[in-house]
């Protein structure tokens, strides 16, 4: 099946993330840190870099098998959470397997520094 381009939802924009030229096959997603995606202690909320990997892991198996897809699960580690002002999400499909698909990706500082990894297999919903 040929790959898409998906367009960015309201979601997204809403949040600030913005879709990058893919890398090497990656989905690149970035957005620059405000004080409306921090907690109460000034650190970058974890449910941010949950929705990074959602969103470009997503699209990833999303634009592989040409369907909308759904999270079934998710697996996050967050090395970082503080003084960041930007960030970058890398992530790709690793399988694709019927109607349904995983990936995994990266999140990194804007000075490159890895604060965040994780895996998700998604369900996808291919067009009747």
């Amino acid at each position: 099946m040929k790959s898409r381009m998906l367009e960015q939802s309201t979601f997204s924009d809403h949040l600030g993330m913005v879709r990058q030229e893919n890398d090497d096959g990656a989905v690149v997603i970035s957005m620059e840190v405000q004080e409306i995606h921090k907690d109460e202690v000034g650190h970058v909320s974890s449910g941010l870099y949950y929705t990074l990997l959602d969103v470009a892991l997503g699209t990833a198996v999303s634009e592989q098998e040409g369907g909308f897809t759904v999270t079934i699960d998710m697996h996050v580690q967050v090395f970082k959470q503080e003084q960041i002002k930007k960030l970058v999400c890398k992530g790709g499909h690793i399988n694709i397997n019927g109607n349904a698909g995983s990936g995994r990706g990266d999140v990194f500082d804007g000075n490159g520094v890895l604060v965040a990894t994780g895996m998700a297999t998604f369900k996808v919903m291919n067009e009747a």
